[in-house]
């Protein structure tokens, strides 16, 4: 028996975010402001570059008659680390701290 999406957690509810459980649920909670700047684009285009990995560019036309296996784990990697930054920025506190990390390690660096 498969796990339900409402056992995994991922969902609305927790710092007020709506539900996260679905692909497209996750893209638009990150095209609603949820998350960090660019973070829609650059999930879609992670997981876009994940399926050319594996579909040749000449052959995109093609791609119903392209054998095409995609990594299922890095694709679920990546959609968890989305969920979780989406997580991430909502929780101020931990927000506050990343942004305190970076000036740091900007001042560190002497770029700003």
């Amino acid at each position: 028996m498969s796990a339900q999406p409402a056992e995994h957690g991922h969902g609305g509810g927790r710092l007020g975010l709506p539900p996260m459980d679905t692909l497209p649920q996750l893209r638009a909670a990150l095209r609603a402001g949820h998350g960090f700047p660019g973070d829609a684009e650059r999930l879609d285009a992670e997981l876009a570059a994940q399926l050319l990995r594996r579909v040749p560019v000449d052959r995109l036309g093609q791609v119903d008659q392209v054998p095409a296996v995609v990594d299922l784990a890095a694709v679920t990697e990546i959609v968890a680390a989305y969920r979780g930054r989406v997580h991430l920025a909502a929780d101020r506190e931990a927000a506050d701290a990343i942004d305190e990390a970076v000036a740091d390690l900007l001042a560190r660096t002497g770029a700003e």
